[in-house]
């Protein structure tokens, strides 16, 4: 998706705090579900620093899980602060979405 950056970076956290409501995953799962939704180039390199901030904030339940390959996975789930964040972005995209409708279909006067 080929969108500004300043406008994905509040998108993208929206989104991954959305994939992470009900199932722990750990972050190469999110980026293939990520992928899967349209957003072509999101990258690990995206989301660890987004991962690292929510996680400080408190987002998450962390669940190490061990790997075949290595060291144990990181599985990540919303917390009840990582819900509130969701719901707190889906309340103010939902609000910006119909703004921007708005703008679009030419109801400024409605709205005055």
């Amino acid at each position: 998706m080929g969108t500004d950056a300043q406008l994905n970076k509040g998108v993208l956290e929206g989104c991954v705090l959305k994939l992470l409501e009900d199932d722990f995953l750990f972050s190469a799962e999110i980026v293939e579900r990520m992928r899967r939704c349209g957003f072509s180039d999101f990258s690990e390199g995206t989301l660890y620093p987004m991962l690292l901030r929510l996680e400080k904030d408190g987002c998450f339940i962390v669940a190490r899980k061990p790997s075949p390959n290595g060291p144990p996975k990181k599985y990540y789930k919303l917390s009840e602060a990582g819900r509130q964040k969701l719901d707190t972005f889906f309340a103010q995209w939902q609000e910006l979405s119909q703004s921007i409708a708005n703008v679009f279909s030419r109801k400024e006067d409605d709205h005055a």
